[in-house]
């Protein structure tokens, strides 16, 4: 992620690192601090900077589970609708 954001602004990778860390260090925290994602409720989701950090729970195995980095200016609900048919497939 951080070579594919390095193509627009120098900077936007560190910046990017720096906002990704931060949250990642409050899931391992409080993996609950986030609210549910209302159009899909079998995802949580994060703020990260201008993106959207969709994550599950694993709560047998204690364990946080990162989906997808979108941005958030994107369709997410229809990237994700995209996702179920291919997964239905």
């Amino acid at each position: 992620m951080l070579d594919y954001l390095s193509s627009f602004y120098p900077s936007t990778p560190r910046k990017f690192d720096w906002e990704f860390q931060k949250a990642k260090r409050r899931l391992e925290d409080n993996p609950y601090g986030w609210s549910v994602y209302h159009d899909f409720p079998t995802y949580r989701r994060a703020i990260v900077g201008k993106y959207t950090m969709l994550y599950k729970i694993d709560d047998e195995r204690h364990e946080v589970h990162i989906h997808r980095i979108i941005r958030s200016n994107w369709d997410i609900p229809n990237l994700l609708q995209q996702e179920e048919k291919l997964g239905d497939e």
